[in-house]
């Protein structure tokens, strides 16, 4: 009794003392559908690597009933019990130097395919620690792009501050106590949650036995005997027309399976292929997003376009600006979402008329699978 009241004692209710603490600021980064950040990466892809604080990779369970991923507790995990395979994921430390003081130091969790994309460009690269990478989330299955920034205005950090920035992260951040600490949280929700059904399903027998128990008993008198005698014979004569209700159900059953593997030899047309669609031809362009990778387009009937630039697609951004015309193949994705696959600048006719443009930009349905 005296512990408890200690612990109360030394509990309190943190306040909200100015509109700053509002906002709530977390070290982690969280990405909606569309958005993107860009930041130096602080960690290599690799778990194998030395030095690299800034990266931590472990094995997840998805928890449906709690609608979130919970880390796998090895032997003693109640996912693995059930056979439900674990996947990786990485929390990965970045430096966003246009932040303000204080926040530039952030945590993003990747998933596997994330990972899987930044290991291949870690590998194309020559390594990742200390680039400028932008990450762009396509929807709410998962999917990133990942592309590394070149040029001179995207200069790698130097080995300094490199090597600053890790001391700080490993002063600051443990991620495997962090992880240990969220793993402890979800294995006392999991518990609580098996516990209120259990005490629900208790419940649920106590009322049934008591049901039973206060059902009055019938007293078998020679006038009650010959009623349920009665009654049994009935139940006899019900049961032999149930046999014979059954005989015949077995026979439509057994027509009705018959129908259904004539219907199942039939083949059936794949709508989700129909409903992919290709697109080419001629554009002007009415405004490039070259920090988002997105063109907002017109095709020659006015009709609007807003196109995200597919991987490995380079565009000349210096000569697709507002009006320039464009010619360009774009694809949809699982979303509807139009994907460029390949554009560049139309050239200008050396001629004082301009050349007349003929059709449009034609659709053409694709037959391929999502």
């Amino acid at each position: 009794m005296a512990r408890t009241q200690t612990r109360e004692k030394s509990l309190h209710v943190r306040r909200v003392r100015s509109r700053e603490d509002r906002k709530r600021p977390s070290v982690y980064m969280r990405l909606k559908t569309d958005e993107s950040f860009t930041g130096f990466a602080l960690f290599e892809p690799d778990p194998e690597a030395d030095d690299n604080p800034g990266y931590y990779e472990y094995y997840t369970h998805w928890d449906q009933q709690g609608n979130r991923f919970v880390p796998c507790a090895g032997e003693d995990c109640p996912f693995c019990a059930v056979n439900d395979a674990p996947s990786t994921r990485a929390i990965t430390a970045w430096y966003m130097p246009d932040n303000n003081k204080g926040e530039q130091l952030k945590l993003f969790e990747l998933n596997w395919r994330t990972i899987q994309t930044l290991d291949d460009e870690s590998e194309d690269e020559g390594g990742i620690l200390g680039r400028k990478i932008r990450i762009r989330r396509l929807d709410d299955r998962g999917n990133h792009t990942v592309k590394v920034r070149t040029g001179p205005e995207n200069k790698p950090l130097s080995k300094a501050e490199q090597k600053r920035l890790l001391a700080e992260i490993e002063a600051n951040f443990n991620f495997e106590e962090m992880t240990e600490r969220r793993l402890r949280g979800e294995m006392e929700r999991i518990r609580a949650v098996e516990a209120l059904e259990d005490a629900e399903d208790d419940d649920v027998e106590e009322d049934e036995d008591e049901e039973q128990e206060e059902s009055p008993r019938k007293r078998r008198t020679g006038k009650a005997k010959a009623e349920v005698e009665e009654d049994e014979d009935e139940a006899e004569d019900e049961e032999d027309e149930i046999d014979e209700d059954e005989e015949d159900e077995e026979v439509d059953e057994d027509e009705e399976e018959e129908e259904a593997e004539e219907d199942e030899e039939e083949p059936e047309e794949d709508e989700e292929d129909e409903d992919a669609e290709s697109l080419q031809g001629t554009f002007t362009v009415v405004r490039a997003n070259e920090e988002d990778e997105i063109f907002n387009l017109t095709d020659e009937d006015g009709e609007k376009f807003k196109m995200f630039v597919g991987e490995d697609v380079e565009p000349d951004y210096d000569s697709m600006k507002k009006g320039a015309e464009v010619v360009l193949s774009a694809v949809t994705d699982d979303e509807g979402d139009w994907i460029i696959t390949e554009i560049k600048s139309k050239a200008r006719p050396k001629v004082k008329a301009p050349a007349r443009r003929s059709g449009t930009g034609t659709r053409t349905r694709r037959t391929t699978r999502k």
